[in-house]
């Protein structure tokens, strides 16, 4: 009879294991727990039922961590890779297994005090930077050296071509090989513990890639690959990549989410084994480490949810494999005492919480590699009802999103009969005009001639009642705080939103036509672009020039193939169009998987419906010509009902109501 095991947890004993902590982080800690008895599925006496930890203070210390419970000193090989992004090291685990030395983390810039420390501890042979200087500077390098220790750097010109040059350089012969896509790394994670108790090694392939590249078909085609694994279903690596494996036999390890691949690779490659690892879903850092581990222990790796196990890894574990012994990588704040108690997923709650915790992973990881500052929240309106907020209360210019709440405050009051559509502002334009003008080009002439028409206090007093307390325009607050500018906070928008698509703001009616001006926008190059072609997506954009950068945001409803959600995102200081358009684009996939075609659109955003005079100026005083019907041209900029236009490369105004949009935009 075996005797009763106990559980080894592994990783950071904050959040720092997930958003990446500080880099000069100096003592691993050691935590033992008593025995926790199993609270669901009690499984025979012999599989392992309590949990100790073993825990780094972020995720450098954590892999150090598993490095001194690994490793003696006189190793031959330490692997050296980024801890802000995960490619290179994916590749690197299962080598690191093969040849007998850890995978330690570092950061772009500098080499962490704890890894520097047990650098000198290991006095490797050799160690070999994983990744160019644009992922690990020349300045570790050199600190490296300092350390008297002998340093290779091993790149490629992307994380393809460095997956590899490290098999090229590091693998040992072998006739089998995993494929894992370089696109996102949960699928990779089980794939590189298998690979590392099979000595074999991990190639990275851009899974969304119609058929294998030439290069990997040559490396495959060297090393006389008879066996392919892929790590992942057909929305991970396609199905051309597949068909297009020269090899003698290919199999595919699927599930249908992260969990069951990992499940799927386990049952697979590991039909015995004593001990079993678990490590979370929704981050990188503590399995990349720890896959090293799981591997030269010839031991599966799990993936796991925040809160709990899922029910097949902890049916695999218990049931399947009777491990005596269960490691899990991480601290409490990403693996919780329930999951170290081995408690099963069982309710709605568990599976949000699973969500939460790797779209916010997904978010942060994105951030980390994006110039700028951002805000994100996240708000799902169906389904689990995931919620994500990533600094979404604090307080910043929220440039033309703004006009999301005047907008939203206007048509309240149209509801309630204090204003109508056809109202008049005190330009003469009317209240539906100036709407559409302030939402479809974001006119700030408009803008204000709305906010005028309410008042800059019933606006800050209707946000403050309405549960949008950290929004305000420049004067006194609900509360009756003075603020200097405007301000708001994703977490402010998300709600809104959420609340707009819930039909829950406005009355139907005008819960269409707010939903129908925003779906039919002309600026498009932020959310709406980081989503399938196809995917309606109801925003407003904004950006603007400061001495310390570009403010750029957006904010909006995406009606994906797997529901609805709202989605704010206010970037500065330096924040980039496509860092919003990257960070939309982690959002859509959380929800529906990994984007086939991207939504793209040009700059020529409108057409002219008939013969069309144009003017020097926003009025008929200076006519200069007349465009033909169905000439092609891009809004620029607006005041009111006349819109900027570049035409011949100068700019000319023109009527609004002469021009309809070039693009059938995507409707609900």
């Amino acid at each position: 009879m075996k005797i009763a095991g106990v559980a080894l947890l592994v990783g950071a004993l904050t959040s720092g294991a997930l958003a990446g902590g500080s880099l000069d982080t100096a003592a691993v800690a050691v935590t033992e727990t008593e025995p926790t008895p199993v609270a669901t599925q009690e499984a025979a006496p012999t599989a392992a039922s309590s949990a100790d930890r073993l825990a780094g203070a972020d995720r450098y210390a954590t892999a150090v961590a598993v490095s001194q419970e690994t490793f003696e000193p006189g190793v031959p090989i330490v692997f050296l890779a980024s801890g802000v992004d995960y490619p290179d090291a994916l590749s690197a685990a299962p080598l690191a297994a093969a040849l007998g030395g850890p995978l330690l983390l570092t950061g772009s810039r500098s080499l962490p005090s704890v890894v520097a420390a047990e650098l000198t501890r290991l006095a490797p042979a050799e160690v070999v930077i994983v990744g160019g200087t644009a992922v690990v500077t020349s300045s570790v390098a050199t600190q490296v050296t300092r350390l008297g220790l002998d340093v290779r750097r091993v790149a490629g010109a992307d994380r393809y071509a460095t997956s590899r040059a490290l098999v090229t350089a590091f693998a040992p012969p072998s006739d089998t090989v995993y494929l894992a896509t370089g696109r996102n790394y949960p699928d990779a994670l089980a794939a590189a513990a298998a690979a590392g108790a099979a000595g074999v090694p991990v190639l990275l392939v851009n899974g969304a890639s119609s058929s294998l590249d030439s290069a990997t078909r040559q490396l495959i085609a060297s090393r006389s690959v008879q066996t392919a694994y892929i790590a992942g279903g057909a929305s991970v690596i396609s199905s051309g990549i597949e068909l297009s494996l020269a090899v003698d036999t290919v199999q595919r390890l699927a599930g249908p989410d992260r969990y069951a691949t990992a499940v799927a690779i386990n049952a697979h490659a590991f039909p015995t084994a004593e001990r079993a690892f678990v490590a979370t879903g929704a981050g990188y850092a503590d399995a990349l480490s720890g896959a090293v581990l799981a591997g030269i222990e010839n031991a599966p790796l799990y993936l796991s949810g925040p809160t709990c196990l899922p029910r097949a890894a902890r049916e695999a574990m218990l049931d399947r494999l009777d491990a005596a012994r269960i490691t899990l990588f991480g601290g409490t704040a990403v693996l919780s005492s329930r999951v170290a108690s081995l408690q099963a997923c069982t309710t709605v709650a568990d599976d949000r919480a699973t969500s939460n915790a790797e779209l916010k992973a997904a978010l942060e990881q994105r951030l980390r590699t994006l110039p700028g500052t951002y805000s994100v929240s996240v708000r799902e309106v169906e389904g689990l009802q995931t919620s994500v907020s990533i600094s979404g209360t604090r307080r910043q210019e929220p440039v033309s999103v703004i006009k999301l709440f005047v907008a939203y405050a206007v048509l309240d009051r149209v509801d309630r009969d204090l204003l109508s559509l056809s109202t008049p502002t005190r330009s003469g334009v009317s209240v539906q005009n100036c709407l559409r003008a302030m939402i479809h080009v974001s006119d700030n002439y408009c803008h204000w001639d709305l906010v005028d028409l309410v008042g800059k206090q019933n606006l800050n007093n209707q946000f403050w009642s309405d549960g949008y307390r950290r929004t305000v325009y420049d004067g006194y607050s609900g509360s009756g705080v003075y603020y200097p500018a405007k301000v708001s906070t994703t977490d402010d928008l998300a709600l809104l939103l959420s609340r707009l698509d819930r039909g829950e703001l406005l009355s139907p009616e005008s819960t269409d036509l707010f939903i129908t001006m925003l779906e039919t926008q002309l600026w498009r190059s932020k959310l709406p672009a980081g989503v399938e072609a196809g995917t309606p997506v109801a925003n407003k954009t904004g950006s603007a020039w400061s001495a310390a950068g570009w403010f750029q945001s957006d904010a909006g409803i995406v009606t994906s193939p797997a529901g609805s959600y709202a989605i704010a995102v206010l970037g500065s200081g330096g924040a980039t169009v496509a860092g919003v358009r990257e960070l939309g684009r982690v959002a859509y996939e959380h929800f529906n998987g990994p984007i086939g075609t991207r939504a793209s659109y040009s700059d020529l955003n409108a057409v002219t419906t008939g013969s069309t005079p144009y003017y020097r100026y926003a009025s008929t005083s200076d006519q200069l010509g007349t465009l033909p019907s169905g000439r092609r041209i891009e809004v620029y900029a607006s005041a009111r009902t006349w819109y900027q236009v570049v035409h011949n490369g100068s700019y000319v105004w023109v009527r609004s109501s002469s021009l309809r949009n070039y693009y059938d935009y995507p409707r609900r």
